[in-house]
């Protein structure tokens, strides 16, 4: 794949657990679903130095019970974290958001902090995370994703990428599924 790659990319890249490319585990196709929850807007710069967002948004939609408060509305149960609104691929601001898979076309939402957001149809590169501590377990994998992502011959499209972390994490021992979409 021909990305462009920044200093801020390379910066990125050099993190020790980008060191160890992962692979993905499958690749498939998926078609376009719903997800309604709370979203901040952040850089990958910016959560690597400590000062992201990502972390607060997730005690955020836990202390909120934004998944209590949509549980009328919820497709299939599970927990997501999705990535869009990309402005520069892996180098500029992004939009992501904590969330659950809606049924379609939900304009009843329960608070005005929760919105939706449409995860186009595409196909994805799926990695898993190893199991243990989530936070640190997604962080080495989207590390290792990167670097993938510069030498896989696949390009990432940068339309909707998410996490899905299942009905009940474990925050201390869980796994993680990462869907990449690409071209």
């Amino acid at each position: 794949m021909k990305q462009n790659e920044s200093n801020d990319d390379k910066a990125l890249s050099a993190e020790p657990a980008a060191r160890n490319p992962i692979l993905p585990a499958r690749i498939e196709e998926r078609a376009s679903f719903a997800l309604a929850g709370i979203s901040a807007v952040t850089t990958n710069e910016a959560e690597w130095s400590g000062a992201g967002k990502i972390g607060r948004l997730f005690e955020q939609f836990y202390s909120a019970d934004i998944s209590g408060q949509l549980a009328p509305f919820v497709q299939q149960p599970g927990l997501y974290s999705c990535y869009f609104n990309y402005e520069r691929g892996v180098a500029g601001h992004y939009e992501v958001m904590v969330s659950v898979h809606v049924r379609d076309g939900l304009r009843e939402l329960p608070a005005a902090s929760v919105k939706t957001f449409v995860v186009p149809a595409a196909k994805y590169a799926v990695f898993v995370t190893e199991k243990g501590p989530i936070v640190e377990g997604v962080q080495r994998a989207w590390a290792g994703i990167w670097q993938w992502a510069q030498q896989s011959g696949y390009e990432r499209t940068f339309t909707g990428d998410f996490e899905y972390y299942g009905t009940n994490p474990d925050p201390n021992d869980g796994q993680v599924e990462i869907y990449i979409a690409i071209r």
